[in-house]
């Protein structure tokens, strides 16, 4: 919102009395000693575009919502072996940082993942262990992780519908995910047998 020039002075209260401006120019200093508090149910608002200027640097108000993401507190979960725990489970929202690690087991043969709305910064290991002990009759763990309210980009930047992280006595599965933008998850890194289906 541009500046009203009928004003002489940089900070002033606009007509009505509702609201403060600092024009170009103007500041709002609060100095040492000083303090300002927003109130349960207030809201800041930052419109795209604008910087941060924080200790000498500057910090876009993107490049500072990836970073407050990011510092969330980072949770996980560990499935044991012959758990089928992980037959339908959803990742959790409102995470910073979230790794599952499961164990291949026989129970576990086609096992669902599915990824959903997400804001973006977020990121996520997904891991998926063999089965080193040969206790298990299945020799292959199968985890197919979808989507819902969300896209996938694969390892070289197409629209994927899903991916399948496949663990066995001599393979263990890696897939790191990061939210590159609201509702788009993105495979920067991937190790072990992971099958990427294409959308046609």
């Amino acid at each position: 919102m541009a500046q009203d020039e009928t004003y002489q002075t940089k900070v002033y209260m606009e007509q009505g009395g509702n609201r403060y401006v600092a024009g170009s120019g103007g500041v709002f200093a609060v100095e040492s000693g000083g303090s300002m508090f927003v109130y349960s149910g207030a809201q800041i608002v930052v419109e795209s575009g604008a910087n941060f200027a924080i200790a000498g640097g500057d910090i876009a108000g993107h490049d500072l919502r990836h970073i407050l993401v990011s510092e969330q507190l980072m949770d996980s979960q560990n499935f044991s072996a012959a758990v089928n725990t992980l037959a339908i489970s959803n990742l959790p929202k409102n995470l910073g940082t979230y790794t599952i690690w499961a164990s291949a087991a026989a129970a576990a043969n086609d096992a669902s993942f599915w990824l959903t709305s997400v804001s973006a910064g977020r990121e996520v290991f997904l891991g998926l262990a063999g089965d080193s002990t040969g206790a298990f009759t299945n020799p292959l763990t199968t985890v197919v992780v979808s989507t819902s309210g969300c896209i996938i980009l694969g390892s070289v930047g197409q629209h994927v519908s899903k991916f399948t992280m496949n663990a066995s006595a001599a393979s263990d599965v890696l897939v790191h995910l990061v939210a590159i933008a609201d509702n788009t998850w993105s495979i920067v890194f991937a190790r072990g047998d992971v099958n990427e289906s294409t959308n046609l």
